[in-house]
């Protein structure tokens, strides 16, 4: 009896901690598509075929790892926002309050419209990069990029994608 008590409210925490699961870091991207969800914490997404999130805010950092296909459009990340080891990565009108964007090692980045608010922006060692009208607060990097399109882009300190 003593046993089924402390079953009975383990499974009552752990379906408790579940609700409230903006706590816990989520480490998938469901069926492919995360739209309009709030994250409290950090969202890591890793060896997925394909990941789309959108309208969503993300109180820690956003980090995509090892995905084939990305699309982050129109997100607030309360941390960093990391896309790397990727096919193609179209990060479009992402807000990054509190650290930096960076798109690294992929097969195509597509970088359009973001801003960061307290970080840097970079974009690097993808083999096709496409910079396009982001804002930062601080410096805005473009380096080791195969091929890159880079224009009308803002950096407060260093811009260097060219």
């Amino acid at each position: 009896m003593k046993t089924q008590k402390l079953l009975v409210i383990a499974a009552i925490v752990c379906l408790l901690v579940g609700v409230s699961g903006g706590a816990a870091m989520a480490q998938n991207c469901g069926d492919g598509v995360l739209q309009n969800e709030t994250f409290d914490g950090n969202l890591v997404i890793r060896d997925e075929i394909s990941c789309a999130i959108i309208g969503s805010t993300i109180g820690g950092n956003l980090r995509l790892i090892n995905v084939r296909n990305v699309l982050l459009l129109n997100n607030v990340v309360g941390g960093n926002l990391r896309v790397r080891d990727g096919g193609v990565a179209s990060v479009i009108a992402n807000t990054v309050f509190g650290g930096n964007l960076v798109v690294k090692n992929n097969d195509s980045a597509n970088v359009i419209e973001n801003e960061t608010l307290n970080g840097n922006i970079r974009v690097n060692f993808n083999v096709t990069a496409v910079v396009q009208k982001n804002i930062s607060v601080r410096d805005l990097i473009c380096r080791e990029n195969s091929t890159l399109g880079s224009f009308i882009n803002f950096a407060a300190i260093t811009l260097d994608c060219d």
